[in-house]
Formats: C-alpha cells, structure tokens, sequence
C-alpha cells in the first residue's frame, strides 16, 4: 500500500521556473559566476 501523498516513480514536478531541472541549475550556476566575477571586478577597482 503507498502513503497517498507520493507521486509515482520517475515522474517528479517540474520547476516553477525554466521548464527542466537541468536549465534552472545551469541558470542558478551562471547567476553565481557573473556574481562572483563581479565582485572580483569590484574588489580590483576599488583597492589603493
């Protein structure tokens, strides 16, 4: 007997945002990238 709250295996609920899983992460890791060159961009024009 299965709690009635599971969905079936293999199908999982795809993401509010950007359709797939896959595109959501790749979107979560560019985010990080531009935001960490952006502060390595700051940080070298704002030191003496």
């Amino acid at each position: 007997m299965r709690p009635p709250n599971r969905q079936p295996e293999g199908q999982e609920e795809p993401p509010p945002l950007l359709r797939t899983w896959g595109r959501l992460y790749a979107a979560v890791i560019l985010y990080l990238a531009l935001l960490i060159t952006g502060f390595y961009l700051f940080g070298r024009r704002f030191t003496p």
